[in-house]
């Protein structure tokens, strides 16, 4: 079942796939990286037994070591079809390690037998190996690993217990014979006896250790699946909404349903003589002049940590202090057009040296408490924001084509910018103080700056 689940969760979430085989190459080499380090350290263990042990011993801890060579090599050169070839090489360890484990070794003491060999701990050693197979991060390689070493070591045992000398019996048959205490003790540590129930509980053991390890690779591949879906999910949030709403869209909390009244800077910024610019160029053209002139505005709002409200036809709404108000709102604000402003600036140089004609850029900056959250109903929401502050900012965006200026912001941003400790002056050089003026939509004259530039 899960086999199915797990097949179906890389065809729900674009990009699922491609994370597990990346996980998975990653996972061989970690294995190889562990096999390495465990050979190692077996190694200097060895080196501490007599030379003609320790000679045998490093000669298998080499060849084991380069049994996991070629599975690293094809994971670092992400090899197509490695997965077959990975399966055989498994194989061959589960081979390797049962026949060393059990087959005495030439300096085995005299008498020493293939069944005395079995009652030692070796068996845990094929343990080891499976448990180091969780790193793959592949639960069909664990469960392949997990039968080929359940195979490979039966294989071994059937293998001694059908040798002439001897003397295969399970417990039960041995109890069963009515023997006498000292008699049955005495079967049991037969040199040649080969005890069929401990093969039954090394079994057992595989198969439990390779049922445990493959829901634990399961379970973190589903973690896996879950984390890229989340950031799938981002990402495609993230063509619609800005960053800073994104995370708290992601957060699950909904502080975003419930529209409040706070403080906020709102920046409107436009092109100047668009429509007169639009004349001039095809369609495909006019595109791709608005997509760059929205994206270094929008990236430079977001670097300031702005939320970009909408775009409208050439304009771009940002607004700062959303979702959440902070202190340096207005300085951010006034930063973030002076930085637009700037940033066409160099962008017309280059436009100039292509042979294409300059775009201008007007900005309108306004601070005061506006509504803010989703409005719509539950089937299209948006996230904005609305009142008297908007309506002003986007008034004074108009302004700067009256004027002739890049930038006009109200006298309450640049009275917050100043109580924030932050001189505007900095922000903005040449920004000026103005009579205060009637602007459309407002009965009250309203008192401004700009920066002079045009």
């Amino acid at each position: 079942m899960f086999w199915r689940r797990s097949r179906d969760m890389m065809t729900e979430a674009p990009g699922v796939a491609e994370a597990f085989a990346r996980e998975e190459r990653a996972g061989l080499t970690y294995i190889f990286w562990a096999r390495m380090i465990s050979a190692g350290l077996l190694a200097v263990w060895a080196l501490t037994l007599p030379i003609e042990r320790s000679g045998t011993y490093l000669l298998i801890l080499a060849l084991f070591a380069l049994l996991g060579l070629v599975p690293y090599m094809m994971a670092q050169r992400r090899a197509r079809g490695a997965g077959p070839v990975v399966a055989l090489f498994l194989l061959l360890d589960a081979i390797f390690l049962s026949y060393v484990l059990i087959v005495p070794a030439q300096y085995a003491v005299a008498g020493w037998t293939p069944q005395l060999n079995l009652r030692l701990w070796n068996f845990l050693y094929l343990g080891l190996f499976l448990v180091g197979m969780a790193l793959s991060y592949s639960p069909a390689l664990v469960v392949w690993a997990g039968f080929v070493s359940a195979a490979a070591w039966s294989a071994g045992v059937f293998w001694v217990a059908n040798l002439p000398e001897s003397n295969a019996r399970t417990a039960s048959e041995v109890l069963g014979r009515e023997m006498n205490t000292h008699d049955t003790i005495r079967e049991f540590l037969s040199e040649h006896t080969v005890s069929l129930t401990a093969l039954q509980y090394q079994i057992a053991f595989l198969v439990l250790a390779t049922v445990i390890l493959t829901l634990t690779v399961w379970r973190s591949r589903q973690l896996v699946h879950r984390q890229v879906a989340a950031e799938t999910q981002r990402m495609a949030l993230s063509r619609y909404f800005s960053p800073n709403i994104v995370r708290e869209l992601s957060t699950g909390r909904g502080t975003l349903d419930s529209p409040a009244v706070q403080p906020v800077a709102v920046l409107f910024a436009d092109m100047a003589g668009f429509t007169a610019i639009s004349e001039r160029l095809s369609p495909q053209a006019l595109v791709t002049l608005l997509r760059e002139f929205h994206g270094r505005l929008a990236g430079i709002a977001f670097a300031h940590d702005g939320t970009v409200d909408k775009y409208i036809g050439d304009a771009i709404m940002v607004h700062f202090g959303t979702p959440q108000s902070c202190e340096d709102d207005p300085v951010r604000a006034l930063a973030c057009a002076a930085e637009m402003i700037a940033s066409i600036g160099r962008w017309n140089a280059e436009r100039r040296a292509r042979g294409e004609v300059p775009v201008q850029i007007g900005a309108g900056l306004h601070y005061g408490e506006a509504v803010v959250g989703n409005i719509g109903d539950e089937r299209r929401l948006e996230y904005t924001v609305l009142g008297d502050t908007v309506n002003l900012a986007c008034r004074l965006e108009e302004l700067t084509r009256e004027l002739g200026t890049t930038l006009v912001a109200s006298d309450d941003l640049v009275r917050a910018v100043r109580q924030c400790g932050a001189d505007p002056l900095t922000l903005v050089p040449g920004l000026r103080m103005h009579n205060p003026r009637t602007v459309r939509g407002r009965s009250m004259p309203v008192t401004f700056w700009s920066d002079g530039q045009s």
